[in-house]
């Protein structure tokens, strides 16, 4: 009990986060039956606050549920409560908050044991008058290579400040298969994230309070890792966020672990048309938020790409370009500005993405001009990852052709109206399969036109680094053989690009035909 008594006396409820043993299942076990027992008589006779969810009338065969009075035949008696509001908050008190530290130091203990799947009357801590239940399907995946996700469905509550998810089982049974689920909340696992932990209940006498409660569902997700790569940004946060979010056209709320307040600044379009609640940040969340569902971790199908197959209503990645033109109020997409224009002597417009890095164009000017001469307008553009992007979009939408060296200013091809063309610079090394999967696949699904260019030893800067006889140029698939980090150091980092103007000249002639068609 010093353990105990000591968490009472804390008066600075921050303390609470640095205290790792308040959610550790084998404190206390010497006390478990004594505190369960307790707590079954107090239930017994006050019925707390937890139960007034979901409280039962013998007589009248009615149950109160999530603020909706129901008969046993399943009909509603009383509209659902709305979201409260937020004046009439109220945050987890101390004495709820040490409530739930006895809950879960004493009550979750033994339950696999106890349980034999006929009689629970012999069970410490049950409900009276417990009902058996079937053991649920596993209510989280981590059978996929790409992500790890879990899906709660009934009565799901979160609690940020302890990173936790509960799942809820209903009141008068037990749910035989508790268990519980660690993991990084988004759509790549292999990239590591801050962990958040969803807990399958043995019972509802285990569960929070709830200090909010709100009839829309929620997604908890985590951002950080590799955002501020606008590839990244894309195919690992709002495709993957568009996919799980899109079907509830607005009624979901976002829960963020690791939150940047940059990104969400930075793409606040879409947050909006995505969701028409508050964005809560889940790792400062004292409040026990009640849901009627919560989706934890981001589904993901594949690199900058959707499968119509895996998504609720059959989105595919044209639905989310339109959907981002219609974020950021871009005109209809209908044909590319150059067909729409009156003007005779309007030319086509080539956005040239020259980069300031890696595969950089180390002849810039000289591409400019061989542009223009082949009929062109150019407009050369060094896109950084701090420009606002709702008006570079529109920039984008103004062109016909987007031109750059295989990397994630491509990404912008997702402001190009239909029919336009991307013509993508393929570095030395054996890259077309990256090039291909990363933007030229996802091109043609968004109706867009692609032409690639792979450029010859002869075009890369590798080779008077090298020369002929070392692997880096005679033999590339040795290096990628050597692991990713050894093609990512010479192909994608090292090497720059001086383009041979006279081979690339008939990739210049093709546009022109694509654009005219």
């Amino acid at each position: 009990m010093s353990h105990i008594s000591k968490i009472v006396e804390m008066k600075n409820f921050k303390n609470l986060k640095n205290m790792n043993w308040i959610f550790s299942e084998k404190r206390f076990v010497s006390l478990a039956p004594f505190l369960v027992f307790v707590l079954v008589i107090v239930a017994f006779f006050t019925l707390p606050d937890q139960f007034t969810l979901r409280a039962f009338n013998s007589l009248s065969g009615e149950q109160y549920i999530n603020g909706t009075y129901m008969r046993d035949d399943g009909e509603r008696l009383t509209e659902p409560v709305k979201e409260t509001k937020r004046e009439d908050r109220q945050q987890t008190t101390w004495q709820e908050v040490n409530e739930i530290v006895q809950k879960h130091n004493s009550s979750e203990i033994n339950h696999s044991n106890e349980y034999n799947g006929t009689d629970n009357s012999h069970v410490e801590g049950s409900p009276k008058n417990v009902i058996e239940q079937t053991p649920p399907k596993p209510i989280c995946d981590n059978s996929n290579w790409r992500y790890e996700a879990c899906d709660i469905t009934g009565d799901a509550r979160t609690f940020g400040i302890f990173s936790t998810v509960f799942y809820v089982p209903p009141p008068q049974t037990i749910n035989p298969a508790a268990q519980n689920w660690t993991f990084g909340p988004q759509s790549r696992r292999a990239v590591q994230a801050k962990n958040v932990t969803v807990k399958s209940l043995f019972s509802s006498l285990e569960s929070p309070p709830c200090s909010i409660k709100n009839n829309m569902p929620a997604i908890v997700f985590a951002l950080g890792c590799l955002t501020g790569n606008l590839w990244h940004d894309f195919s690992d946060v709002l495709i993957p966020l568009f996919i799980n979010s899109r079907t509830f056209d607005g009624e979901v709320q976002f829960l963020i672990t690791d939150m940047h307040t940059w990104f969400l600044q930075k793409y606040h379009l879409v947050f909006k048309k995505l969701s028409q609640y508050e964005i809560i940040n889940f790792d400062m969340d004292s409040e026990v938020r009640c849901y009627p569902r919560v989706m934890v971790g981001l589904q993901s199908h594949k690199d900058l790409g959707i499968d119509p197959k895996r998504t609720p209503n059959g989105y595919n990645l044209f639905d989310f370009k339109m959907f981002i033109r219609d974020a950021f109020s871009l005109p209809p997409a209908f044909d590319i500005p150059f067909k729409l224009n009156t003007n005779p002597k309007r030319k086509p417009r080539v956005m040239l993405v020259l980069r300031n890095r890696s595969r950089r164009f180390m002849n810039g000017p000289e591409i400019v001009q061989a542009v223009q001469n082949s009929g062109f307008e150019v407009l050369p553009v060094e896109p950084t990852r701090d420009m606002n992007i709702t008006e570079f979009s529109r920039v984008v939408d103004s062109c016909d052709v987007l031109m750059g060296a295989h990397g994630a200013a491509l990404t912008n091809i997702m402001f190009l109206r239909t029919n336009a063309l991307m013509i993508q610079i393929v570095p030395y090394g054996k890259m077309e399969r990256d090039a291909d999967n990363f933007y030229s696949k996802p091109a043609a699904e968004m109706k867009l036109r692609h032409l690639e260019y792979s450029i010859s030893a002869e075009e890369t800067t590798l080779l008077e680094k090298y020369g002929w006889d070392n692997p880096v140029i005679s033999d590339p698939e040795s290096i990628h053989k050597q692991g990713w980090k050894a093609g990512m150091r010479y192909y994608w980092i090292e090497q720059d690009i001086k383009l041979n103007l006279t081979r690339f000249a008939p990739v210049l002639v093709k546009a022109q035909q694509l654009l005219r068609e």
